[in-house]
């Protein structure tokens, strides 16, 4: 789906799991896909980017907005196939991508695995074998208010709670606030909590949704919501 004439949303996914929206963002000098899906998604990703008239070996940057298997799952193969693309991650995410931290929902799925039936046992061994094949190394880490010179700007907004260095990219020049999954969208397109669930921390990011709220938005992009027009 093309927003404007800079910023287009993939869609992918499979019947009876839901949609996951991955964002382009181009300039003329910049390729720039932020967040992914899970493994299996890297092909499906390379045809939309294809669908939108780019080629996948094009892609300059994949930033990632956190490190949740369903947002870095396919980074490894789409960097193969892109050659030459930096991963982009906040400076706190990184160690959990690259493997020398173990990320937050396998660390606590791991904590509590004694004590769980046979059948979850092995799901959730299933699950940390899926992270140990998709650690990557983060080429450019970010920080809070950074702003990279992409697309009319697009500034780190660090908001912590769903992981601890979750980042949403707020694009400067459409106003467009790409949020990952640091929040949820209402029906009536308002922001609000993300599914309590998955939130590591409720009060930081009920912190965090309050910090989304100050920016001039003019859109909203979601991983799990798409795009809503929020003027």
């Amino acid at each position: 789906m093309k927003i404007n004439e800079n910023v287009a949303m993939l869609t992918i996914g499979f019947e009876g799991e839901g949609s996951m929206h991955p964002v382009l963002v181009h300039d003329g000098s910049n390729l720039v896909l932020i967040d992914t899906g899970y493994p299996r998604h890297a092909t499906q990703i390379a045809e939309q980017i294809s669908q939108a008239g780019f080629d996948v070996k094009d892609l300059t940057h994949i930033i990632l907005t956190h490190q949740d298997i369903d947002h870095v799952g396919a980074v490894l193969a789409l960097m193969e196939m892109a050659g030459g693309a930096v991963t982009v991650a906040n400076e706190v995410e990184a160690p959990y991508m690259d493997g020398t931290l173990t990320p937050v929902k396998l660390a606590a799925a791991l904590a509590r695995r004694e004590s769980e039936s046979p059948e979850e046992q092995a799901h959730i061994d299933k699950y940390a074998q899926r992270f140990a094949e998709v650690h990557f190394p983060v080429g450019q880490t970010v920080t809070d208010g950074q702003v990279l010179s992409i697309a009319g700007g697009i500034e780190i907004v660090h908001v912590p709670g769903h992981t601890p260095g979750h980042i949403c990219l707020f694009l400067k020049k459409f106003g467009i606030m790409v949020i990952g999954d640091a929040a949820g969208v209402d029906t009536d397109g308002s922001l609000k909590d993300f599914n309590h669930m998955y939130i590591q921390d409720l009060e930081l990011s009920r912190v965090s949704l309050e910090k989304i709220k100050t920016y001039p938005i003019k859109g909203l992009l979601g991983h799990h919501s798409g795009f809503t027009s929020w003027a």
